[in-house]
């Protein structure tokens, strides 16, 4: 008898609980999760995200065809490294980080013989973190970034991809480490630290009256993981550098037509503002290439 199809999440938190709901049935696989925290082991099984949990990641990792690294991207080496005897020849390794060049190396630098890497970056999230907050329609109508290196094989890149799309994922793309962190030190870290700031500090006097849309959207991701953002935000060091650098010269540029009662030039800068919002929003990812 064939044996099972069997993919390790280790982390069940948010996006790995998430991973575990919304694989449910591909490949007819079983799923074994994996996570430090007694609770969310017992809510994952009691909530059928997984087939079995485990506290010790090299007991999820035994066996398994594809295993999904979903934790801090700076523990995921030394992970590999004290079970890379427990991998199975033959098995596809990836993770969800928001940083990749450093993870990439660093995973590639401890790759167990006969096991592939392909990362990922799935474009979906919340404010609330946490399994209890997983769903399985976290990634419906996402975007998912795959990041090969130069020695992931063919088969296993298009085994990402399918579990992609398998999970709901609409707009996937390939990209090489170097140019997701390049990308994403904008669309996603810049984010993060522009919602930061303006939650740093704010108005003695304001209260939720003052608050509507506007206010909500732009500091959603304020109620962030320090831990998390921290690492991502150091590990993508020069990349987000250079788009706070960037921010900072916009600001400015709109600080000066305000202070200097430019009317004309203000319009001109927000005419512009606009028009770019709606070319990004409708930027589709190039036709994928097999």
């Amino acid at each position: 008898m064939e044996k099972d199809f069997r993919i390790a999440i280790i982390g069940l938190g948010l996006i790995g609980g998430s991973l575990a709901y919304a694989l449910k049935g591909f490949k007819k696989c079983v799923i074994a999760g994996c996570d430090i925290d007694s609770e969310t082991r017992r809510l994952a099984l009691k909530n059928k995200a997984v087939n079995f949990v485990y506290e010790k990641a090299g007991d999820a990792i035994e066996n398994s065809d594809v295993v999904f690294f979903c934790t801090y991207p700076d523990s995921i080496h030394k992970i590999i490294e004290i079970n890379a005897h427990r991998f199975k020849t033959g098995a596809v390794i990836s993770d969800v980080c928001g940083v990749k060049s450093s993870v990439s190396e660093s995973i590639c630098s401890v790759l167990p013989e006969g096991v592939d890497y392909v990362g990922g970056h799935p474009m979906a999230g919340k404010e609330m973190d946490g399994f209890v907050n997983a769903s399985s329609e976290l990634f419906w109508m996402s975007g998912y970034i795959i990041t090969p290196v130069k020695t992931s094989k063919k088969e296993s890149v298009e085994l990402i991809r399918e579990i992609a799309k398998y999970i709901g994922s609409t707009r996937i793309t390939i990209a090489s480490p170097e140019e997701h962190d390049s990308v994403i030190a904008y669309t996603s870290d810049l984010m993060h630290i522009a919602a930061s700031a303006l939650c740093l500090s704010y108005p003695e006097k304001m209260n939720r009256a003052y608050t509507a849309g506007s206010f909500r959207d732009c500091t959603r991701v304020a109620r962030i993981n320090p831990k998390l953002w921290s690492e991502l935000f150091l590990a993508n060091r020069k990349n987000v550098l250079n788009e706070i650098d960037r921010l900072i010269e916009n600001l400015s540029e709109i600080r000066y037509c305000i202070d200097n009662s430019q009317s004309d030039e203000l319009y001109e800068l927000l005419d512009k503002v606009c028009k770019n919002k709606i070319t990004m929003q409708e930027k589709e990812p190039e036709p994928w290439k097999n």
